[in-house]
């Protein structure tokens, strides 16, 4: 085994030697030097571009884990109560030591640019001021920074992220000031979207949820629960004309039980399906008149009473908000039809008790008699 491994040993020497003289015997010419060297650029560029194209692939791939936490990440110049960003929890123990050199950058400034301040003064000069929970907050001695997409925050930090109390001011004139958690908005803040709208009230990870009022640009206001950008719960809003509606929504839309004011008087209480007025309810017109019954679409729609103040009154049907199938009218000197009806109209067969007390049959067509009825049963009631 031993003599074995020693002509192995031997062998392998003698060839090192050959392999030597071969070389030293080699004679490389100037041309061939330049074929060298020209191969030695060539590596090296190529090195170059695998390494610029392994750092490009890194920084996309941070991108699409959206670790690279812009401005723009949460609230992009088009945010809207509609966002439907989801949350991400980021907080910076689960961000790499790379990774977390992209969370936040900026740049110190002395001041908000004025053209700014100027902007969101303008909007609020009808509002009352934004009040922070402690009295150091509400002194907002922070300092002012600008962030890499051009919005200036001025607020609180944690781990380079806004946390805590803090404003910001967007280029295209939307402006937050309130609470932040891990670069969203969370708690109690006020936020002016571009088109000048105001909400003032709770937010939960960077949406419009618990308590809070809604001041519109053309004079709608909207105070009551919200949930994921919308209202949702019990609500009451208001329309510059003095219109009214209090009762409950799901999803932005009026659901459930509410009462509607109109400006000139008329009070519909109710339900309400999808913004609609739809099922059971009452209709208070603001010459007196009432229905009491159901509704679809807005309309009055299935079985129902309606009241005239002069004491009219109509028992029955109705088809997309007029008399339509079997009904009975009654008149304040004791005439009653009772019968069917077409487009708010007698149409049909029914039974006519006049004032005198005498009952007939006949046959109606769009409201006037054609013919009595002879000999025949008195109609009878579906």
């Amino acid at each position: 085994m031993g003599q074995c491994c020693l002509g192995y040993k031997e062998q392998e020497k003698k060839c090192q030697i050959i392999l030597q003289t071969q070389i030293q015997n080699t004679i490389i010419s100037e041309g061939d030097l330049n074929y060298i060297n020209q191969i030695k650029l060539i590596q090296a560029c190529v090195r170059g571009y695998l390494v610029r194209k392994r750092y490009q692939e890194l920084i996309q791939k941070l991108k699409q884990k959206k670790i690279l936490m812009k401005e723009q990440k949460y609230y992009s110049n088009d945010l809207s109560f509609n966002d439907s960003a989801p949350f991400q929890d980021t907080k910076p123990s689960q961000i790499t030591k790379l990774e977390y050199l992209y969370v936040e950058k900026f740049q110190k400034l002395d001041k908000v640019p004025d053209y700014l301040v100027n902007r969101v003064n303008k909007i609020l000069q009808q509002n009352s001021s934004f009040n922070y929970d402690k009295e150091e907050e509400n002194q907002f001695n922070f300092q002012i920074h600008q962030l890499d997409d051009g919005c200036i925050y001025q607020g609180q930090w944690k781990n380079r992220m806004k946390h805590g109390c803090g404003k910001q001011y967007w280029l295209n004139g939307q402006y937050y000031e309130g609470y932040w958690a891990y670069n969203m908005f969370q708690g109690r803040g006020r936020l002016i979207k571009v088109d000048g709208d105001i909400y003032e009230g709770e937010f939960k990870n960077n949406k419009t949820s618990g308590k809070g009022t809604l001041y519109s640009v053309d004079g709608l206001k909207y105070d009551g629960q919200w949930e994921d950008d919308a209202k949702n719960g019990y609500g009451i809003e208001t329309w510059c004309d003095g219109s009214i509606y209090e009762g409950y929504y799901k999803n932005g839309l009026k659901n459930g039980q509410g009462t509607f004011k109109w400006a000139d008087g008329s009070i519909y209480t109710g339900e309400f399906v999808n913004g609609n007025i739809e099922g059971e309810g009452e209709f208070k017109w603001e010459d007196g008149r009432i229905y009491i019954g159901q509704w679809k679409n807005n309309q009055m729609d299935g079985q129902g009473i309606f009241k005239w103040p002069d004491n009219r009154k109509y028992l029955g049907s109705y088809q997309n908000g007029v008399k339509e199938g079997f009904g009975q009218f009654e008149w304040p000197d004791g005439r009653i039809y009772k019968g069917m009806w077409s487009n708010n109209k007698q149409h049909g067969f029914g039974t006519y008790l006049g004032s005198n007390g005498i009952e007939k049959e006949g046959e109606w067509a769009e409201g006037k008699l054609v013919r009595w009825q002879r000999n025949k049963n008195r109609i009878q009631d579906p």
